[in-house]
């Protein structure tokens, strides 16, 4: 199975419908864990899924993961994959400051042959997401950072590459071409 982390914060969910408008049903899941609070989870995730074919929810817990599916961190919530596949949420202690947390999502990830994973850091504040691009690096998955030329806020990519000699460094519109191109694989 393809699996896709995207973490984005400040500057974040512009990016984010800019990569999923026109997006067909393509075989990943894709889960997105942009910082937000509890309250405007459920109207990016309703713009969200305007923009593309794919399933857009907001899981609940306990939820195995679907390719053609995307999934969006509650916000509030750390969203944590058990065996890689079930999705677990957890309203345990902030880290980087920040529930949901994408360091925590990303590092909930364990070696697999079978999957093949992705993970991409957009625009933001703080360091929240270098510890697990780092991780999924680890883990011998694709690693991108939004250039931090095109961030409203720089941190987190910028924080992403010292940590982590990253795979690529792509503009909004190189890496919507990425993702497409995980589908067609």
């Amino acid at each position: 199975m393809n699996i896709l982390i995207i973490g984005s914060s400040t500057g974040g969910p512009r990016v984010v419908f800019e990569l999923f408008n026109g997006l067909p049903t393509i075989p990943v899941a894709i889960i997105i864990v942009q910082h937000m609070p509890e309250s405007t989870t459920q109207r990016f995730t309703k713009r969200l899924s305007q923009l593309t074919s794919m399933n857009v929810i907001i899981p609940k817990g306990g939820e195995n993961l679907k390719q053609g599916t995307v999934y969006v961190a509650p916000g509030d919530s750390h969203l944590v994959l058990k065996n890689n596949e079930t999705i677990l949420l957890e309203k345990t202690e902030k880290v980087n400051f920040v529930r949901p947390s994408i360091d925590v999502t990303m590092m909930s990830l364990t070696r697999e042959p079978r999957h093949s994973y992705y993970g991409i850091i957009l625009s933001g504040m703080g360091q929240d997401g270098a510890q697990g691009i780092s991780h999924l690096k680890r883990l011998g998955g694709h690693v991108i950072v939004q250039n931090p030329g095109t961030c409203i806020i720089k941190s987190m990519p910028e924080s992403a590459m010292r940590l982590t000699k990253v795979d690529q460094v792509l503009s909004p519109e190189e890496i919507k071409k990425f993702i497409w191109s995980i589908g067609k694989s």
